[in-house]
Order: C-alpha cells, then structure tokens, then sequence
C-alpha cells in the first residue's frame, strides 16, 4: 500500500520521465545545433554530421537510461509506468 510519501515521489518521478520523454522525442523530430551566445545574437557552432550524430546518440542513450531507471522505481513501488 502506497502512502502519502510514496504517492508524492510517485508524482515525482512520473513528471521527470514526462520531461525525459519530451526531450527524447525532440531529438528525433527537431534539428539539433550547438549554439554560443544569448537571443539574436547568438552563433552556431558548425560540428561535423558524424560528431554531432555521436554526441545526439550519447544524449539520446542517456535519456533512454534516464526512463529506463524511473521506470524500474515505479515498478518497484508497485505502480506500472
């Protein structure tokens, strides 16, 4: 039986694998660039197609982990994700 404690990191838990999810599902539908600076006037930095698929990879891998962790707390905790 879940508590008031339990029910609130419940909650918790659920909002940053939302968030993780959102960022995930970004990385595959929008362009990502590295950009320096602040508003109009920032700059972006020009990355090789090969370094920065290797850096969105070792983000997306991360996130991935990220839900898969959350996921096996809430499982723990009885609750399906």
């Amino acid at each position: 039986m879940l508590n008031h404690q339990d029910i609130n990191r419940a909650l918790k838990l659920f909002e940053e694998r939302k968030a993780a999810m959102a960022m995930r599902s970004r990385l595959d539908s929008e362009p990502v660039r590295l950009m320096v600076g602040d508003g109009a006037s920032a700059g972006a930095v020009s990355l090789s197609t090969a370094y920065l698929g290797g850096i969105v990879g070792d983000v997306k891998a991360s996130l991935d982990q990220q839900i898969a962790t959350i996921n096996s707390t809430l499982t723990a905790m009885g609750i399906e994700p």
